[in-house]
């Protein structure tokens, strides 16, 4: 067997059983939280689906990878941790540009706070949002994982931002 197929397994092996471990943890915890009234907030649901898109946007990188990078991975766990870690990063600054309302239209989730007078001071108040429909979770939790997936997605959406002048608006029909 020649040593590329080895690392493949290797590495396959690793992301499976590390994806595992995810899966025991995060189920297991929504069902307690249900359990017990509480939902489960958006930024844990977040950072869980931008996780599992990195591990499954790394899984379908690997028949791609340089020797070099295969090599890397199959000797070291952390290397295969830094893409779903970054993957759970890149979602929750996602979700901060959601609720910023940066990124804002009828393919992306609209939130509303929790609480009724919509007061809500400090930072915390990034927290305490929630969706205003059940479509609009179900479009934050595949955001989130498109996030977790392509590293691309949020930095090519990073890339706008920094490209555009402040105080300039943009001229109509473009973006």
């Amino acid at each position: 067997m020649n040593e590329r197929i080895t690392q493949l397994r290797t590495v396959s092996r690793r992301l499976f059983w590390s994806l595992a471990a995810l899966v025991a943890v995060g189920i297991p915890g929504a069902l307690i939280a249900d359990r017990y009234s509480r939902p489960v907030p958006a930024p844990v649901a977040v950072l869980f689906v931008g996780f599992v898109g990195g591990f499954v946007g790394l899984q379908r990188r690997l028949k791609t990878l340089p020797p070099e990078d295969l090599t890397l991975l199959a000797n070291s766990w952390v290397s295969i941790a830094l893409s779903p870690i970054a993957g759970a990063i890149l979602a929750e600054l996602v979700y901060l540009l959601f609720v910023s309302g940066l990124l804002a239209g009828n393919m992306f989730p609209a939130f509303v706070p929790d609480s009724e007078s919509g007061t809500i001071h400090g930072l915390r108040a990034v927290f305490e949002v929630h969706c205003v429909a059940a479509s609009d979770y179900a479009k934050v939790l595949f955001w989130s994982f498109v996030a977790g997936f392509s590293e691309k997605f949020v930095t090519n959406i990073i890339s706008q931002f920094e490209s555009r002048e402040p105080g300039k608006r943009e001229p109509e029909g473009e973006a």
